[in-house]
């Protein structure tokens, strides 16, 4: 009977062997099988299951082996497909080479279209984009008409810098100096055809030699005191006195004696101009005249003062002068003195009333203002007396009538008559008129009835040395009035209305 030592030696033996030959024949995968048992019993697998997300599926690929396809009889056994991560070949990003810079130039739109393309046809199998793949096609094709539209525009302008080319520069250069010689020749031409036209005098008609000069003869006899120039001279009627009229704003009266020479308060006295013919008369009044648009009183023949005429009717003999050349007529009398200094300021006084004067919300608002401030200055018509508000075009009509008018000369005989006289004469002040002027200047200009302070000053004393005044006084007037205001700018002040 074999003892137990032997049957323990038998049994270890016939285990190695077993061993042995299980390691022979199992599979090399299955010497991972005690690490998959034990991370199958020993991991807490509960809280790793969760879904997959296609995305996640994307990233791995089953990938068959080449011997899966051939069928071995004498083999049982069957290879899997092996799993493995799916690769995307990007872009190699550019690296900058900092020994040679190279120059930026602008991508094209269709670069960017077609990466977006591309992934989207790369992403296609994970998740699909219709839509973004519709928009893509949608822009290439977009970039392909503009590409062709702009093709079509270069080739139209090409044409059109064709047809419109210019000559070369020399060539112009030589047309323009061709031209200079010709405009050259065409000035001389014209100079000499003036000379001669200047160089032709036209003859004079003979004169008797027995026919004496009519200024010197009516210098040698002067004409006698019933002569029709001296009937009409002593005869020629004055100007109504000035009826003094008290109101309320008697400061603002202002008494102007510039004009007032020690001669006004005598009898006129004939001048040398009333001893000359008639037809020297007549030639200085057309000069007079002339430039005068409309009549003023300033410059009408003859005194415009009413005085009693003198009782010792003959002229003085010292004024006649004695035989010596004839003076030009500007420098006879005072009034002929005065008379083209009056017109040379009438003339350069700028026009009023000829710019038409847009009524809306804000020259309403001024006109309303006007009538508010200084109505009580520049008095209504007597069409607009009865009227509660007077209408903007009747204000501006009012206003440039009244700017267009010369206040009547005054006189301190005049003066004193006044205070007995029963009639006056109703004509506006020079304040009145300064203000009338002012206002209807402000509503012409532009923009916004605006004028810078300089530009007031300067019209305001042209018009005022026309009459004899101060230009400053009626517009800071107007300013204390609340009528104007002047606002200070950056480069100067303007004048507008305080409204």
């Amino acid at each position: 009977m074999a003892s137990l030592s032997d049957q323990i030696d038998r049994l270890t033996r016939n285990t190695r062997l077993l061993k042995e030959t299980a390691a022979q024949v199992a599979p090399a995968e299955a010497k991972h099988a005690v690490i998959f048992t034990n991370a199958v019993l020993n991991t807490h697998l509960g809280d790793l299951i969760r879904d997959i997300d296609p995305s996640e599926l994307g990233l791995f690929r089953l990938v068959q082996n080449d011997t899966s396809n051939t069928y071995d009889k004498d083999s049982r056994s069957i290879t899997e497909p092996q799993i493995r991560r799916t690769q995307f070949v990007g872009a190699t990003p550019l690296r900058k080479n900092p020994a040679r810079r190279e120059e930026r130039y602008e991508i094209e739109p269709e670069v960017y279209a077609h990466a977006a393309l591309k992934y989207i046809e790369q992403y296609e199998p994970i998740r699909p984009m219709p839509r973004a793949y519709d928009q893509i096609v949608t822009i290439l094709n977009k970039i392909h008409d503009v590409r062709e539209h702009i093709k079509s525009l270069n080739a139209t302008l090409e044409q059109t810098v064709v047809s419109n080319k210019q000559p070369p520069p020399k060539l112009r250069l030589e047309q323009e100096e061709r031209r200079i010689h010709e405009l050259e020749a065409r000035i001389a031409e014209l100079n000499k055809k003036k000379e001669l036209s200047t160089d032709i005098k036209k003859p004079k008609a003979p004169r008797p030699k027995n026919v004496p000069n009519l200024a010197e003869k009516a210098l040698l006899n002067p004409p006698s005191v019933s002569s029709p120039q001296e009937e009409k001279f002593w005869a020629t009627p004055g100007e109504p006195s000035r009826v003094l009229r008290f109101s309320d704003n008697l400061l603002d009266e202002e008494v102007n004696l510039g004009d007032v020479s020690t001669a006004s308060f005598g009898s006129p006295v004939v001048g040398s101009s009333q001893l000359r013919p008639t037809k020297l008369f007549d030639e200085i009044d057309a000069a007079i005249n002339t430039p005068v648009a409309q009549p003023n009183p300033f410059f009408d023949e003859g005194p415009t003062y009413k005085a009693p005429p003198s009782i010792d009717s003959n002229p003085p003999t010292d004024l006649v002068p004695t035989q010596e050349p004839l003076p030009p007529p500007s420098s006879d009398t005072p009034h002929a003195k005065s008379s083209p200094t009056l017109i040379a300021n009438v003339t350069e006084t700028p026009s009023v009333g000829q710019k038409k004067v847009k009524v809306n919300i804000e020259v309403e608002r001024i006109v309303s203002k006007i009538w508010s401030t200084v109505g009580d200055i520049i008095g209504a018509p007597s069409e607009l007396e009865n009227a509660s508000s007077p209408s903007v075009n009747d204000t501006v009509a009012h206003l440039q009538h009244l700017a267009t008018q010369f206040p009547s000369p005054d006189s301190p005989i005049a003066s004193t008559a006044s205070s007995t006289a029963v009639e006056g004469t109703n004509g506006p002040t020079a304040q009145q008129i300064q203000i009338a002027y002012l206002i209807t200047m402000l509503l012409a200009a532009t923009p916004h009835h605006s004028m810078p302070l300089n530009q007031v000053k300067e019209n305001l004393d042209v018009k005022a040395k026309a009459m004899g005044q101060g230009p400053t006084r009626v517009l800071f007037g107007c300013v204390a009035k609340r009528l104007l205001k002047i606002e200070r700018g950056r480069r100067e002040q303007i004048v507008k209305f305080d409204i």
